[in-house]
């Protein structure tokens, strides 16, 4: 009897070491090396003013790779795409991959053994982030394997220690081309911060404008004081921004560049739009034409669309040309609710975005 409890005392202790042997390996090749309070101190990895420093973004993928400059004194389209391509970014891109950067949810930290690195696509990595600061700091981000399932990926950040399993962010970096970062939108401000629109027939020095709205606490005025419908002026707005181009002109040549100058100088209308930090933009609304040097338009009227802060030019078809001709009427004025002069606090607007020089379906 004695020696059956030995025996199985013995069994009993050597189950023990082989328990205590698998935990610790598998502690040192896969298990997250913090857990519990640790991790969510740790769940932040990014904060807004680490981001709000950055000066310049180099993204490489599958598609290429992507080199971004913060321009400062445009805070419209802050973001220019400086290669492949000389050309206004899609700053709304950029906007939405910082928020994602900041708000990412960290799940386990992995350590960064050869194992890890391996198995996690540290090596082969599906994106690679390198931003650098105002201050010359840089900091580059792996993205590893992406895992479809929980919908999460891993991550490795210079100069911190680990491996980083976390959800996945909402912007798709892996699949990223030039036109996701560059926009095809032509008029593409925040609708939301939108507060005086005007159009002008021609010169828009020489001239009132034949459409003048602005906006006080969500309240649309025309010239008049009449207050507009918001449904009305929603419906006008996403009219405007659904406003797609059949060309882009990003490198003119030559005689492009005479021809586009003097269809600028002599434009039908001039919408002007301000947003709440009283930034201007003015885009130039050509008239119909049937040739573009360098160009075929496929014997199609358009007009082209140019724009007070970018070089870039759109060519459009004619059908959309009536959009400008509006008026005050047209939008449903109701008389009786007078504008009123008052001064608001002004809050953040959101950038405008430009596209690439493409043909469009």
């Amino acid at each position: 009897m004695q020696k059956r409890q030995i025996a199985s005392n013995l069994i009993l202790f050597l189950f023990f070491i082989v328990v205590s042997l698998a935990a610790i390996f598998s502690d040192l090749f896969q298990n997250p090396i913090k857990t519990g309070s640790e991790i969510i101190e740790q769940a932040k990895l990014f904060t807004s003013s680490d981001l709000g420093l950055v000066k310049n973004i180099t993204l490489k993928n599958k598609s290429g790779e992507f080199a971004f400059e913060r321009n400062e004194n445009n805070q419209i389209s802050p973001w220019h795409m400086v290669s492949p391509r000389e050309i206004s970014a899609n700053s709304l891109f950029i906007e939405k991959l910082f928020n994602a950067l900041t708000t990412i949810k960290v799940k386990k930290i992995f350590p960064e053994e050869q194992i890890n690195i391996s198995n996690f696509s540290i090596d082969k990595p599906t994106s690679t982030l390198n931003i650098t600061d105002q201050n010359g700091k840089e900091m580059t981000i792996v993205f590893g394997l992406m895992n479809t399932i929980d919908n999460s990926t891993y991550i490795k950040i210079s100069g911190r220690n680990g491996i980083y399993h976390v959800e996945a962010p909402n912007v798709s970096l892996e699949n990223a081309s030039i036109l996701n970062l560059i926009e095809s939108q032509i008029i593409s401000i925040n609708l939301d911060t939108i507060v005086s629109f005007k159009i002008y027939r021609g010169n828009k020095k020489n001239i009132s404008p034949q459409l003048e709205i602005k906006k006080q606490e969500d309240t649309w005025f025309d010239r008049a004081g009449n207050t507009l419908p918001k449904d009305k002026i929603d419906d006008y707005f996403h009219e405007l921004s659904n406003l797609k181009s059949s060309f882009i002109i990003d490198k003119q040549t030559d005689s492009q560049k005479k021809q586009l100058s003097n269809l600028t100088r002599n434009s039908d209308y001039i919408v002007s739009i301000e947003d709440n930090k009283a930034n201007t933009i003015d885009y130039n609304i050509s008239g119909i034409i049937h040739e573009l040097s360098d160009l075929d338009l496929k014997n199609e009227d358009c007009f082209v669309v140019t724009i007070s802060n970018n070089t870039t030019s759109y060519v459009v078809k004619k059908e959309f040309h009536e959009l400008f001709n509006r008026k005050s009427d047209s939008l449903g004025a109701i008389a009786g609710k007078p504008l009123q002069k008052k001064t608001e606090k002004k809050t953040e607007a959101k950038p405008v975005n430009l596209d690439i020089n493409t043909e469009k379906d």
